[in-house]
């Protein structure tokens, strides 16, 4: 298994204040909604006790992010959310600002955003249960030799997201419990991946 949380992208990132935008709230919100239900967090038997899950918002000039290795926090503030202002998906590099660097899966939310211009929120979450329930429960997945944080993954969602209707749940076949929710509300979002949760459990 690959080493969770690393970056494989090229980063262009300027440390600045914590940016304030609306967005924060709603992403503050249900991210507390998803660590409560331990599909953000970090756990020392899972992926050598790396904390995992980020969430993301569009914004007017890119998108709003939760920063890298925040999943361990049991609540976050302001100095835990990056903005996103350019990426280049087949270049594999991301320019982002704020008291933070961005989640390594920045790539993978950016390219949810270019694919549909309906999807204003994309959670990544990790779910052993869903992950493995995924067939039983129809959930669409990724290629299981596309490796996560790459440009090839980026585009794989990218060709799910961008024609499946929203809100949408994918997993990320290459991604050990690995999976995104996109949709056109936070609570859109949060919502599907609490019902399939809910699912995979009974």
């Amino acid at each position: 298994m690959e080493q969770e949380g690393v970056r494989k992208f090229t980063l262009d990132w300027e440390q600045g204040p914590a940016p304030a935008l609306p967005a924060m709230e709603q992403l503050a919100y249900w991210r507390d909604i998803l660590h409560a239900h331990g599909l953000v967090g970090a756990d020392p038997a899972r992926y050598g006790g790396i904390g995992f899950g980020n969430l993301s918002g569009r914004t007017a000039t890119g998108f709003l992010i939760t920063g890298s290795q925040t999943g361990a926090l049991p609540t976050l503030g302001p100095e835990h959310f990056c903005s996103v202002m350019d990426w280049d998906i087949p270049g594999n590099r991301i320019q982002a600002e704020g008291p933070i660097a961005p989640s390594s899966e920045a790539l993978t939310h950016a390219a949810c955003y270019v694919a549909n211009p309906a999807i204003h929120w994309v959670f990544h979450v990790h779910s052993p249960e869903l992950w493995h329930a995924a067939p039983s429960l129809g959930l669409p997945s990724t290629d299981p030799a596309i490796a996560y944080g790459t440009p090839a993954m980026a585009a794989a969602l990218a060709a799910l997201a961008g024609h499946l209707p929203l809100p949408c749940l994918i997993r990320m076949g290459g991604h050990e419990d690995g999976l995104v929710a996109a949709g056109p509300t936070a609570e859109s979002a949060g919502a599907i991946l609490v019902q399939r949760l809910a699912q995979a459990l009974a």
